[in-house]
């Protein structure tokens, strides 16, 4: 009875994290789009990369000075790696994504990732859902496809290319099978000793971006501007979003967690009505309805 009460507790406590990271990622989007707008992506990466590394190199010191390095054994490091440079190089793709083909084509398709981490996490992690859990997975995922595609409507030009359409199916394999790794590491070391890996991860990824975005070292010092300012408080706030989500899938089910955090475009969408007043159409209101009532289900234990 104990064992069962304490699984429902961690349960219930990764499903708070995740509508944390949800509210989090969701606003964080309604304010870039506010404030940000003057900048490139090339900028918004280059400040991401110099705002993050420091961050992690507190998560750094931290795992080499409290962690047991017992729990670090090479196969769960290597899973680590994997998932982060999943996490951050899917995100990359999905910028150079968007600059060939439409929001709705891309995010559309990405938005179908969890699917992908829950099949696998059922079938190789031994993870189980309950019949509703995996009613609400499929209201959460479809509406969010569906949603990507409705809310795009507006915008004239198909922008379909064929670049565009394999960096986005790219983007769906690589998170969707990413996630399944970043749950295996979180499974068998602290959530810190997985965020210390990251300080080994950007670098690479990230200099290789700018590098093929022929990005110049004035782009590491840009003007201290409004813009840049909240720029940086993006990115801070995005940081917390990843880590109320990864923290998430360190306590419960990937295959119930992603697809929750999956839905935070209805908070930016929301978001972005009420506060820049962008149109919503009746669909979308009804879409967004139907998210939340598959994160309800979702969240039955």
């Amino acid at each position: 009875m104990a064992g069962a009460e304490r699984k429902t507790t961690m349960l219930d406590e990764s499903i708070a994290l995740a509508l944390m990271a949800v509210a989090i990622y969701g606003s964080t989007q309604v304010l870039a789009k506010v404030t940000v707008q003057s900048l490139n992506a090339v900028s918004m990466v280059a400040i991401n990369f110099a705002v993050s590394i420091p961050i992690y190199l507190v998560f750094l010191v931290a795992t080499l000075t409290i962690v047991d390095r017992s729990v670090l054994k090479p196969e769960f490091i290597l899973y680590s790696v994997i998932g982060a440079a999943t996490a951050r190089g899917g995100y990359y793709i999905y910028l150079e994504a968007l600059e060939k083909g439409t929001v709705t084509m891309v995010g559309s398709i990405t938005a179908a990732f969890p699917a992908i981490t829950a099949l696998l996490a059922i079938a190789f992690l031994g993870e189980s859902v309950q019949p509703v859990n995996g009613l609400g997975i499929v209201l959460i995922i479809g509406s969010m496809v569906v949603l990507s595609l409705v809310h795009g409507d507006s915008s004239k030009g198909s922008g379909f290319s064929r670049a565009a359409l394999v960096l986005s199916v790219a983007v769906l394999v690589i998170w969707g099978v990413g996630g399944v790794f970043i749950k295996l590491a979180l499974s068998h070391i602290p959530l810190v000793a997985y965020l210390a890996v990251y300080p080994f991860i950007l670098p690479p990824i990230a200099l290789a971006y700018l590098r093929h975005k022929r990005a110049t070292r004035e782009v590491f010092f840009p003007k201290w501007t409004v813009p840049v300012v909240f720029a940086i408080m993006v990115v801070e706030l995005w940081q917390l979003a990843y880590f109320a989500e990864t923290g998430a899938v360190s306590k419960g089910a990937a295959s119930i967690v992603y697809p929750i955090v999956s839905a935070y475009p209805i908070i930016t969408i929301a978001g972005a009505r009420l506060f820049i007043r962008e149109r919503m159409s009746r669909v979308e209101w009804v879409l967004i309805v139907v998210v939340v009532v598959g994160i309800l289900l979702t969240s039955v234990v």
